[in-house]
This record gives structure tokens, C-alpha cells and sequence, in this order.
């Protein structure tokens, strides 16, 4: 029966959200509308962006972390390197939330879509950001 009442969230998660999108393999919520292609801002900008998001009726938005964001990467694809079902296909560069391990308090981590590559940079540079949030299904 738990299974069952799963399976309706999450389809009526499907049919209902328009601006975002179900990861089937991960189970993570990815932000799916206008702004992610359009919304460009620093690296701490982007996580109080994320933190401040209000998409499909959820507040728990975040910054993906570098691995996360590569849940969505298809290295198969180019321009941009993004699995099919996405609305936004955007190639420019995203923020993730991963920091630089040998430079964390100036530089994070950011995957350009136009083929999958994944560099750190200063945060005080300005890219896209997609948020992400987890499927909690009770």
C-alpha cells in the first residue's frame, strides 16, 4: 500500500509541476523553468537564490552539489550535455555547491553544459544556476 501511495505522489508530482522536473534515477527535483536560463548571479547569490526558491509550491530548494549535478549530465550530448526531458536547455555554466578543496573560501565548482565539463572558478563570477531539491515521499 506504501508503495502504491508513493507512486501516486509522485506521478501527481509529475502532472502537476511545470516548472520543474523528476529525476527517475536519482529521485531528485531539478528547477525546470524560464530563470534557469535566464538568472545569472555570483556564487553566494546563487545559494540564497536556491535557499529563497518558490517553484511547484516547495520552499526547500538548494544549490546542487557538483555530484548531484552530474545526475543530469549526459556526456552523450552536446550543446548542451543534458539528459532529455529538461524544458530549459540551457549550455552555459552552472553553479554548484561544492567548494574548491584547496581554495574554498574563494573558489567553487561549475559545470559548463555545452559538453559536461565540470571546473572550479572564483564565486565572485557570475553563472547560471539550477536548483535542486529532494523527492520527500512519506
Amino acid at each position: 500500500m506504501k508503495q502504491i501511495a508513493a507512486t501516486f505522489l509522485l506521478s501527481a508530482t509529475l502532472l502537476m509541476a511545470n516548472s520543474s522536473k523528476v529525476d527517475e534515477k536519482s529521485g531528485l527535483i531539478w528547477q525546470d523553468n524560464q530563470d534557469v536560463g535566464e538568472v545569472m548571479l555570483t556564487h553566494s547569490e546563487a545559494k540564497a537564490y536556491c535557499a529563497s526558491l518558490d517553484v511547484d509550491a516547495y520552499e526547500d530548494w538548494r544549490l546542487p552539489t557538483l555530484k548531484e549535478f552530474y545526475t543530469i549530465v549526459d556526456l552523450t550530448q552536446n550543446r548542451p550535455a543534458l539528459k532529455n526531458g529538461f524544458d530549459i536547455r540551457d549550455d552555459g555554466r552552472y553553479w554548484t555547491a561544492t567548494v574548491f578543496a584547496k581554495n574554498p573560501k574563494k573558489e567553487a565548482w561549475y559545470i559548463a553544459m555545452s559538453y559536461g565539463e565540470a571546473e572550479a572558478y572564483n564565486k565572485s563570477r557570475v553563472y547560471h544556476v539550477r536548483c535542486v531539491r529532494n523527492n520527500i515521499v512519506k
